[in-house]
C-alpha cells in the first residue's frame, strides 16, 4: 500500500526535525556549560587574588603583634609598629572582611584611652579571632581565651583573665572602670562568638606589658 505523499513527506521530515532540535538543544545546553564554567574559573581566580591579598594584608600585621607580645622582640617591633599599623589600617577597609574591620576599629580607637590591660588583651583576641575566620576558617569554633590565653604561663592562677576573655563583651566592659569608644549591643557576646555587633585602639605595647606584669 503507497502512503499519501504529505505523508510520506511528513514520516521523512520529524526525524530530520527531531535531530535539528535535537541539535540546537545540545548546542544551547554547551553554550551554558562552557558559560559556567568560565564563570567558575573566573570566580576561582578572583578568590585566589583576593586570598593573596589577605596574605599580603595580615602577615606583616600578625607578625607584629607577635613580636610585641614576645618579649626579647618586643623593642624592635615597637620601633617599627606605627609603620605596619599605617599600612595596615590604610588597605584593611578593602581586603578585610566586616568583622575584622569591625573588630579593628575597637581595637585602635581604644589605644588611646588608656584602656585596661584586661580590655586591651580581649581586644586584641576579639580582632584575631576576626582574621583567623577572615584568612582560612570561616566557621571557627576556637573560643576568644584559646587566641592569646596561651601567651600567660600561669592562666590558671588569674581566673579575671579566664572572665574577660569568656563573658560576653558587652558584659566584660560594664565591669571595667572604663568607657569604650564604641558600643555593643546587650547581651551580644561580641563578634568572636558570631554575634551581630554595632561596626564601631588599644596598643599592644600595653598588652605585652599586661602579660609581663602578671
Amino acid at each position: 500500500m503507497t502512503l499519501p505523499l504529505w505523508l510520506q513527506i511528513v514520516t521523512l521530515a520529524v526525524p530530520v526535525a527531531v535531530a535539528v532540535i535535537s541539535s540546537i538543544l545540545a548546542s544551547r545546553a554547551a553554550g551554558r556549560a562552557q558559560h559556567a564554567e568560565a564563570e567558575a574559573a573566573r570566580l576561582r581566580a578572583l578568590e585566589e587574588r583576593t586570598a593573596q591579598k589577605k596574605f599580603e594584608l595580615y602577615q606583616p600585621f600578625l607578625t607584629t603583634l607577635n613580636d610585641l607580645l614576645t618579649p626579647n622582640r618586643s623593642a624592635a617591633a615597637l620601633a617599627g609598629m606605627e609603620d605596619v599599623i599605617t599600612n595596615f589600617q590604610g588597605f584593611v577597609t578593602v581586603w578585610g572582611s566586616d568583622e575584622v574591620i569591625e573588630t579593628f576599629y575597637r581595637w585602635r580607637t581604644s589605644a588611646n584611652l588608656n584602656p585596661p590591660n584586661l580590655v586591651t588583651m580581649r581586644l586584641m583576641a576579639d580582632l584575631l579571632v576576626a582574621v583567623r575566620r577572615d584568612i582560612a576558617w570561616p566557621d571557627t569554633k576556637v573560643p576568644t581565651l584559646y587566641m592569646i590565653g596561651h601567651r600567660i604561663k600561669d592562666i590558671h592562677e588569674h581566673p579575671e583573665m579566664v572572665k574577660a576573655m569568656t563573658l560576653p563583651l558587652d558584659q566584660f566592659l560594664a565591669s571595667q572602670d572604663w568607657t569604650p569608644p564604641f558600643t555593643v549591643p546587650t547581651g551580644t557576646a561580641g563578634r568572636s562568638q558570631r554575634s551581630a555587633a554595632n561596626p564601631k585602639r588599644l596598643t599592644v605595647h600595653e598588652a605585652s606589658s599586661g602579660r609581663d606584669e602578671q
